[in-house]
């Protein structure tokens, strides 16, 4: 439950910071303690700092307007409405403790032509973009433009909402990442139907200039083969992944974009 209390029963209870990334330490959901008095509240200061804020929050709208500034040029600049759905569903995950690797977000816009780059992958720690990239979509979501998303095994459909990447291992399509889907009634079977991220011939510009558009997958976000090794070893293992379509059931369903959580780093 949301805590509001006055800006000067704060002052003095608790030490607030601007938002930062460490290599080790936990995002975990902050109950705030009572005091009894100033004293106290000023040694919880001193020797345990603790960051919060809601994502509904000045501050956690402050910190997406710097990184959006910092990270995005005119050249590889991603909507600011997905982008701000993507940074509010990854603080969701983060503060429920999924994410092992909370530094990299990537985000997928499938409103968009599949002959652009749709992929965005960031480094939040650095902030600066690491990734910017053609993706595929599954072949009965649609031809250029993906219209029909999925979860139904064997629809060859693209799945909609937010992931937290698996492993790396060998299939069939060769070096591939595992996608665990964490929003049930849209992406909860991706590892039963194999939605992986792998490499494919078929996404690449010179796919696009000899067919009028990117080639299709059997559900899967593909990647051109020649980022599929450098993409694997940063996203594998416990990033968040988003993939956007303006569904208005999901749009509208979707607790992770209808979350207020409070987003918390404890350290000493």
């Amino acid at each position: 439950m949301r805590v509001t209390v006055t800006l000067s029963a704060f002052f003095g209870i608790f030490c607030l910071l601007s938002f930062t990334f460490l290599d080790e330490g936990k995002f975990n959901m902050l109950q705030i303690p009572e005091s009894d008095g100033e004293t106290e509240s000023a040694d919880a200061c001193e020797n345990d700092v603790v960051e919060y804020f809601y994502t509904s929050s000045d501050r956690f709208k402050s910190y997406c307007d710097s990184l959006y500034v910092k990270v995005f040029s005119d050249l590889n600049r991603p909507s600011r409405k997905v982008f701000d759905y993507a940074m509010k569903g990854y603080a969701y995950y983060a503060g429920q403790g999924l994410l092992n690797k909370k530094n990299i977000i990537s985000f997928i816009d499938y409103s968009l032509s599949a002959n652009a780059k749709r992929l965005w992958v960031i480094d939040l720690k650095q902030t600066r973009l690491l990734f910017h990239e053609l993706v595929a979509h599954g072949r009965n979501s649609g031809e250029e433009f993906a219209r029909k998303f999925s979860n139904i095994e064997n629809s060859f459909q693209t799945s909609l909402g937010f992931f937290v990447t698996g492993e790396i291992y060998s299939g069939k399509h060769d070096l591939s990442i595992r996608m665990n889907g964490l929003e049930k009634r849209y992406n909860g079977n991706a590892l039963q139907r194999g939605i992986v991220i792998h490499g494919a011939d078929y996404v690449s510009e010179s796919f696009i200039k000899a067919n009028k558009r990117l080639g299709r997958s059997l559900g899967c976000p593909a990647v051109s083969e020649t980022i599929i090794s450098s993409l694997s070893q940063t996203i594998s293992n416990g990033t968040c992944l988003f993939a956007y379509y303006p569904h208005k059931s999901y749009l509208k369903t979707s607790s992770a974009l209808h979350s207020d959580v409070v987003y918390a780093n404890q350290f000493n």
